[in-house]
């Protein structure tokens, strides 16, 4: 067998592949986990799922918080929540009918923005410790010397 007719039959295998997991995708999507635009738009399809969320608390109250999610509030039930420092918050949920939530499993991420921040500026002094080693010539990377 040629190389042309090996190539051919890959080609085939994984053209068959992307159409499988394609048609697995659509025949199990009633199974997902709704997102928070599906569940706002008809809570009531959705009620008594569970579902993750993760986004910034906008206000708390005794017996529930209100969580940003796709920039828009979701009010959740969970009482004694004290509200994250400098970060966000992660909540294992029941949807409820009304367009709530019933928080089953909350974390705080405090101090993630912090950690972003911090990250980026590793990056930052990364680069330029790259770059004092290393310079571009003829779009190739050669020492700086």
């Amino acid at each position: 067998m040629g190389k042309k007719k090996i190539k051919i039959i890959a080609y085939v295998i994984l053209i068959f592949l992307f159409v499988l997991l394609s048609l697995d995708f659509y025949l199990s999507k009633d199974y997902y986990v709704p997102s928070s635009d599906i569940f706002l738009a008809d809570p009531l399809k959705y009620a008594g799922k569970e579902t993750e969320l993760t986004g910034p608390v906008l206000d708390v109250m005794a017996d529930s918080f209100y969580l940003d999610v796709n920039q828009r509030p979701l009010k959740i039930y969970y009482p004694n929540f004290e509200k994250p420092v400098l970060g966000q918050a992660y909540v294992r949920a029941k949807l409820n009918s009304d367009g709530t939530a019933t928080g089953l499993e909350v974390h705080n991420l405090s101090y993630n923005y912090i950690k972003y921040a911090i990250s980026f500026l590793a990056f930052i002094l990364f680069l330029f410790i790259f770059f004092k080693e290393w310079k571009f010539r003829k779009w190739r990377l050669v020492e700086n010397a």
